[in-house]
């Protein structure tokens, strides 16, 4: 009797916001926001980004209504080693296997640890990950 061979395809890689697929991303350098400020507060480093004012911030409802200028993000330690990893220089990749031989992890484990987090960095304006012309396939542009 012949069996007729199986044929096994591997699931296309996740798409990741903004276009990128997994190799992409992972090729991309996370930078950091040049309006960010940083300050330490005991154990953690707090991240504050300028919010963008509206129209109707100025004025007297500026006036009467205490509004913020700027939005707060406490990291706790292992999200500063990330963020201080954000150097302009290294992929994506790199920061993970980095992440991933400190905590002794495999770099699957420690890739969702770290996209993750970098997505949550990302959402609030904090970094922006920025591909190379190899990765996204001639142009250079942005993931975030």
């Amino acid at each position: 009797m012949g069996s007729a061979a199986a044929t096994h395809t591997l699931p296309a890689a996740p798409r990741i916001k903004g276009g990128l697929d997994l190799a992409q991303t992972l090729a991309a350098v996370p930078v950091v926001n040049r309006a960010v400020r940083c300050e330490t507060r005991g154990d953690a480093l707090v991240l504050f980004v300028p919010l963008r004012r509206r129209w109707w911030m100025n004025g007297p409802v500026s006036w009467w209504l205490p509004l913020r200028r700027e939005k707060g993000v406490a990291l706790d330690r292992l999200g500063r080693e990330v963020w201080e990893s954000c150097d302009g220089r290294r992929d994506l990749k790199a920061v993970i296997e980095a992440f991933a031989d400190r905590y002794r992890l495999g770099f699957h484990e420690a890739r969702l640890t770290v996209m993750r987090f970098m997505q949550m960095l990302v959402e609030r304006k904090l970094i922006v990950l920025v591909g190379t012309a190899d990765a996204t396939g001639g142009s250079e542009r942005g993931a975030a």
